[in-house]
């Protein structure tokens, strides 16, 4: 456990809800341990390249990708629409055409418009995920449940867009005002001071899947 920390009450938000960074701390101490080293820590390898190994790493995080599946993702991403290495959700404007939030639609529905049966919302984020970690959150039921009241609000707030619930730009709510309040950052510090090593190597993961961990 970790020691008491000045600010270890601070708050940020996660889909709604309050959580302190002491109960933060405390549920990154309870997620699975086995899940980082063989999900997030092996990196995005070559960043326009998707191998077989890549799309089988989701299988951790209960993907459920099937041989056939694996095939076809591979083939897919041959001739992506890959957005830069190191894109960042927060400057992932839903108001701004052309930029980064409309690239990161391109690439989403070059997976989503072609997918065979079987083929989710789920296993497309999460194989996105590994390739651009700090950009595509992992969308599966859990996530929408757990958005659904703050993805309606990002839906009335960009009309334009057509789509009455915008779950990415709730996620991306969250991890703006978690990184302007400072929580992010004090966040960090306490994993990195933490006892444990299987939180402190937690500092490797995004500031998005941090966000992601804290769902659960």
């Amino acid at each position: 456990m970790v020691a008491e920390l000045t600010n270890a009450d601070q708050v940020l938000v996660v889909a709604g809800r309050s959580i302190s960074l002491r109960d933060a701390i405390a549920t990154l101490e309870g997620y699975p341990e086995r899940t980082p080293p063989r999900y997030d820590l092996p990196g995005p390898g070559d960043p326009y390249l998707l191998t077989p190994a890549e799309v089988i790493r989701t299988r951790v995080v209960r993907s459920r990708i099937g041989g056939r599946e694996v095939d076809w993702f591979v083939e897919q991403a041959k001739d992506a629409p890959w957005v830069a290495p190191g894109s960042d959700l927060r400057d992932a404007d839903p108001g701004t055409r052309g930029g980064l939030y409309d690239a990161m639609t391109s690439l989403y529905r070059h997976f989503m418009d072609a997918r065979p049966r079987g083929v989710s919302h789920a296993k497309v984020s999460k194989v996105l995920h590994v390739k651009r970690p700090a950009l595509f959150p992992i969308l599966d039921q859990h996530v929408f449940t757990a958005y659904r009241a703050e993805a309606r609000t990002q839906g009335a707030r960009y009309p334009e867009l057509g789509f009455r619930s915008i779950t990415w730009a709730a996620v991306r709510a969250d991890l703006l005002a978690a990184t302007s309040s400072g929580a992010l950052v004090r966040l960090r510090e306490m994993v990195a001071a933490h006892a444990e090593e299987k939180v402190r190597r937690l500092s490797a993961v995004t500031d998005l899947r941090l966000l992601d961990m804290l769902t659960w």
